[in-house]
């Protein structure tokens, strides 16, 4: 008899544990935690004379989902709160009111359709941005705008997005809803202090919502996204299926497909043999690039964080880039490797770039025929060169100029006489200096051979008749 009641004991037992197991777990799914990473929340601390109802008036946008709180926060009476109690409370349910982006940055022309209007504006530094709005770069233009929280949105060239919503709820939260239609966004979201920022950001074929403060959003030709995430973490939906990507992966979504499983994002590129001055056109930059490349993007800016953008191209990890039609002046070059899926890695650190061409290098006058010279000295001339004082001259006896045999540093004329050299094979060249004392870039080089002349023919004896004696 004491065996059954211990084993019915036990038996009862092992099921009220099992229950409070189960208990627990559903608990743990349906916690705040779980509940507020599918539904974004802030935190609401409970002051005195505080009640829901109040809670409801002063900051929901509408009163009655007070009742929701109640629901979402266990509390088992909604009547009762004290002072210092911390409640979750989901953003949509708080009031909003619109707030405006502001243009820092632009470059090139940039056009804006108003919401309430159809015609196309040109944007200029210092406009709004609100809610509605439709924006567009063009070619070679970039555009950067900021909000009230500190976050930023940047649009590359040739980028059409719509800023759906833009709005503040209460002192809590700022909700940016963007649809990105073609090009490429760039955010940085800087948290402001007791200020949460939202993103969601929509394209052709994907949703992002985005907790991450450093994402890229593209939206190709084909209508595929790319999401590509710095810093944080988004979540990425398509046709029903959701993937989280977190700081330093990517993710892929073509048009009527879920999103892949994210992957890691490359490395940068290495620059190679980075110069002190860059005196000659073209520029000709090379990249050691990480496993996985299959091309590069390489920018070369006016300013570190790269918006300023002067020249721009997509190559293959072997090839150069290369820039012409530069001014004289500091720039930074920056790049990205992009994998097989067309996913752009990591930023590679801005690489100061100091170019000064001028004054040009002086174009020598010379004819072929002049390259062979009889003599033990010759002259060479050369055309003015704007900003041109003076000219540093040097003749060698090898063409890597290690040899050299001449070498004046103030020429003031625009012509040099050699001086007397041995007879053999020389390199010349010749660069303009500055007042400042800078030095451009050196000439062409022209070779040239000091030859001897040639022997006199030997006399004959003369011969003479009545009139005349010839000599031969």
């Amino acid at each position: 008899m004491f065996q059954i009641k211990k084993s019915l004991l036990s038996f009862v037992f092992k099921i009220a544990f099992n229950i409070s197991i189960l208990f627990f777990i559903i608990l743990f799914i349906s916690s705040p935690v779980i509940f507020a990473s599918e539904d974004p929340t802030i935190e609401y601390t409970v002051v005195k004379k505080d009640c829901l109802i109040k809670i409801g008036e002063r900051i929901l946008e509408n009163p009655k989902s007070w009742r929701e709180v109640a629901k979402i926060n266990r509390l088992k009476d909604p009547y009762i709160i004290q002072p210092d109690q911390r409640l979750l409370i989901p953003v949509r349910l708080l009031k909003g009111s619109p707030m405006d982006g502001t243009v820092t940055f632009i470059k090139g022309e940039v056009i804006l359709q108003r919401a309430t209007a159809g015609e196309w504006i040109k944007l200029k530094h210092g406009d709004s941005i609100k809610q509605g709005d439709t924006i567009k770069t063009e070619a070679h233009s970039t555009l950067e705008i900021t909000f009230e929280d500190k976050s930023v949105l940047f649009m590359r060239p040739d980028t059409l997005l719509t800023v759906n919503t833009s709005e503040k709820k209460g002192i809590f939260a700022i909700i940016n809803r963007v649809n990105l239609k073609s090009g490429k966004a760039i955010s940085n979201i800087k948290k402001a202090t007791g200020t949460e920022s939202r993103y969601e950001i929509t394209t052709p074929s994907a949703t992002a919502s985005v907790r991450g403060t450093d994402f890229r959003i593209s939206v190709d030709e084909f209508l595929s996204t790319r999401a590509e995430v710095l810093d944080g973490k988004i979540m990425v939906i398509a046709l029903g299926k959701g993937v989280e990507v977190k700081g330093g992966e990517g993710t892929v979504i073509k048009k009527d497909t879920p999103p892949i499983s994210p992957v890691r994002l490359l490395e940068p590129p290495v620059l190679l043999d980075i110069k002190s001055i860059y005196k000659d056109i073209p520029l000709v930059f090379k990249f050691k690039s990480p496993e996985g490349t299959k091309s590069i993007r390489a920018t070369l800016t006016r300013d570190e964080e790269g918006k300023d953008i002067i020249q721009e191209a997509i190559i293959k990890p072997e090839e150069p880039f290369s820039i012409i039609g530069l001014e004289d002046g500091s720039y930074y070059l920056i790049s990205y490797a992009i994998d097989a899926l067309g996913l752009e890695g990591h930023k590679s650190s801005p690489v100061s770039i100091k170019y000064r061409a001028n004054p040009l290098p002086p174009f020598i006058q010379i004819k072929d025929e002049d390259i062979e010279i009889i003599g033990k000295s010759t002259d060479f001339k050369w055309l003015s060169v704007k900003d041109a004082v003076k000219y540093h001259i040097q003749i060698a006896k090898d063409v890597e100029f290690r040899n050299i045999v001449v070498e004046v540093k103030e020429h003031i004329s625009t012509s040099f006489n050699t001086g007397n050299l041995d007879y053999g094979d020389y390199y010349f060249r010749v660069c303009s200096v500055a007042r400042d004392g800078y030095e451009g870039g050196w000439s062409n080089i022209i070779k040239f051979r000091l030859i001897p002349p040639p022997p006199s023919p030997p006399l004959e004896k003369p011969t003479a008749d009545k009139h005349s004696v010839y000599l031969k």
